[in-house]
């Protein structure tokens, strides 16, 4: 990456002589340091300003072409200042406020403007007594234009402090010594706004309380900054005529620059800029390893103490995680090794990889865990735990039994329960680090097992069930058939029972010691008979159809004569049927011909051949086949028919 480093540092060497004066700054202004590959601009501004542009009051009169206003003095009124020499003094006098301002100079290639000041302390007698409102200091201004425009570069608060321009609010800021009451020299940077080939500069209280208050001094003014061209820059690099270059260093190296003259004069030389190149020298402190006693532990761990690297440093750990410090666990497990590794980034890129051990030895153990079973009616079963590794500092460990179930209605601090019912029962043990666990099932002597079956579970009423008894060490029986019937036999013998509707049936099975054991079967009694309304024994509360149906018998007569002459009485001949779910029926003439031939209910004939011309009168011959509405009773028959118009 690039680095443009702009602080300005001033480096000043007069020769002998007053005739002139070189100025050399070169920036970055501190010696400096890179990465591997970066990049550095190094850039210098020089001048050779005259020796005029250097000023002081010793003589007590303003240099030519500068001018004051308000009360003025040239001398010492208020004690020393640090060359013990006299200065300019402002005191207030009259309606206007002082303010010292310079002839115009070239400065159009930029500097500074240095200068001794300070502000007399606040409540002291005048001549020397101190502004202390926020708008009685002093403003530091440029004019590009003879002085008819005036604009600020910096104003210095009563309170000790720098502003961009005068607030120009009232209030008190100084009761007291600041940082402005004793003589200090101040380099003010002038702002590019102010370059030009005549630029003046002005010292000015705009306000103040009156005549004989807010004084202030100045001494040693340096317009430390000339024209432009006044200076070419060698470079102790070999660089010839540049004012700035980029600079990508392998190693450390050092920069001078050397200011000459336009007659190639050496005039001053810059402090020697050192940029050093930085190598993999991080140094930071990470703990080797970390001891946890339980599986459910965690630690903060963390990277400390980064020294001998640049910023910013970040590290990644093998746990995806970022952040610093960071929180590392264990697998789960009582005995574990786990390495966890993490990245250490600088700021130039070099990455160290490092690395913790998480040891996990978990020391308390649940050996053995010892049960004995319960009879089946009496709680004399017990459990106990084998416990060792216990770490206690403050007594013996925390034990706890339960059960049976978690909780349940049995629970002792200790390593035995006895005299309780079958069921699980559940260990915990605390000693001063760690908690462990364990479990254990209390079982039962030989409890009764009642079990049958029955056959069959299902059918129409009513419905005889044989149940088989498939129990386990019982010598009595109780069964209860759901009926209002009840057996108790002290035999495993079959048991027939009839039902005439659903039952549920229960077995309780009993041992010597009239323990008891319970079984359940369903029976499903369905209604059963004829489901078919258009039989003779329709039976509308049955479910089940068991095929006991009885049909009546069809029945047919057909008329021997019929007049089709539209005359609407007796025009249509039809078979009269009964109990019929279809009739199949041909009609021929007495030559053998088919007038009409028809498969259904609807047995009517309008007296017309196939043609559909009126039939000749005569006699025609019928014959059919009726299917009984159980769809098999059939009766077969013919007829004679006298057709007469």
């Amino acid at each position: 990456m690039k680095k443009v480093l702009s602080i300005i540092a001033l480096a000043v060497l007069s020769f002998t002589g007053n005739t002139q004066v070189c100025n050399v700054s070169v920036s970055p202004a501190a010696d400096t340091t890179i990465c591997p590959g970066d990049s550095v601009f190094i850039s210098v501004v020089a001048s050779i300003t005259s020796g005029t542009q250097s000023f002081s009051f010793n003589a007590g009169v303003l240099p030519p072409g500068w001018a004051v206003g308000g009360g003025t003095n040239f001398g010492a009124p208020c004690g020393q200042n640090g060359s013990g020499t006299a200065y300019y003094w402002a005191s207030t006098a009259g309606t206007g406020t002082p303010f010292m301002s310079t002839a115009a100079y070239d400065i159009s290639c930029g500097g500074d403007l240095v200068f001794d000041m300070a502000y007399s302390i606040q409540g002291n007698a005048a001549p020397c007594e101190g502004p202390d409102l926020a708008n009685e200091g002093v403003e530091v201004q440029y004019s590009l234009n003879n002085g008819l425009d005036w604009f600020p570069i910096t104003y210095f608060n009563p309170g000790g402090f720098q502003e961009p321009q005068n607030p120009q609010t009232t209030g008190s800021v100084a009761t007291g010594p600041t940082a402005y009451t004793t003589w200090n020299t101040y380099t003010v940077p002038i702002p590019a706004a102010a370059y030009s080939t005549s630029t003046m500069f002005r010292w000015i209280q705009e306000n103040s309380s009156g005549a004989n208050f807010d004084n202030w001094g100045v001494d040693e003014v340096f317009v430390n900054a000339g024209p432009c061209n006044s200076a070419f820059v060698n470079w102790s690099n070999g660089l010839m005529d540049t004012t700035s270059f980029w600079a990508v260093p392998n190693a450390d190296t050092n920069f001078v620059a050397l200011v000459y003259d336009t007659l190639g004069v050496l005039q001053c030389t810059s402090d020697t800029l050192n940029i050093f190149v930085h190598q993999n020298t991080m140094t930071y402190d990470l703990v080797d390893s970390v001891f946890a006693v339980c599986p459910t532990d965690s630690f903060d761990v963390e990277v400390l103490n980064f020294a001998n690297a640049l910023t910013p440093f970040t590290t990644s750990w093998s746990t995806n995680s970022t952040t610093n410090p960071t929180t590392i666990g264990t697998n789960g497990n009582k005995q574990d090794t786990i390495l966890y590794y993490v990245d250490v980034t600088d700021g130039c890129g070099y990455v160290t990889t490092d690395s913790i051990v998480m040891i996990v030895n978990q020391t308390l153990t649940v050996d053995e865990v010892i049960t004995g079973p319960a009879s089946a009616c009496a709680p004399d079963g017990y459990v106990s735990a084998i416990v060792s590794g216990a770490t206690t500092n403050s007594g013996q460990p925390l034990y706890e039994w339960t059960g049976p179930g978690n909780p349940g209605a049995y629970n002792i601090d200790g390593t035995v329960l006895a005299n309780i019912p079958t069921g699980w029962y559940y260990f915990t043990v605390t000693d001063d680090v760690c908690t462990e666990y364990d479990s254990a099932f209390v079982d039962i002597t030989n409890p009764p097992i009642a079990s049958f079956t029955g056959a069959p579970l299902s059918g129409c009423a009513p419905l005889n069930v044989t149940f088989t008894n498939t129990s386990q060490n019982s010598t009595s029986f109780e069964w209860d058939f759901g009926n209002a019937n009840v057996v108790t036999v002290s035999n495993m013998n079959n048991q027939v029972e009839t039902f005439i509707s659903s039952s549920t049936v229960m077995l309780v099975a009993f041992d010597d010691a009239n323990c008891s054991d319970t079984s359940y079967l369903s029976v499903a009694v369905t209604p059963c008979g004829c489901t078919d309304p258009t039989a003779t024994n329709y039976n509308p509360l049955a479910s089940i159809d068991d095929g006991t149906c009885i049909y009546p018998t069809p029945t047919v007569t057909s008329p021997n004569v019929f007049t089709p002459n539209d005359d609407n009485a007796n025009d249509v001949f039809e078979l009269t049927v009964t109990n019929a779910s279809n009739v199949d029926m041909v009609i021929v003439n007495r030559w053998g011909n088919v007038m009409i031939e028809k498969s259904g209910l609807d047995t009517t004939w309008d007296g017309t051949n196939p043609a559909g011309d009126p039939a000749e009168d005569g006699t025609y011959f019928v014959k059919y086949v009726v299917t009984g509405i159980d769809g098999s009773t059939q009766i077969e028959g013919h007829s004679f028919i006298q057709i007469t118009r």
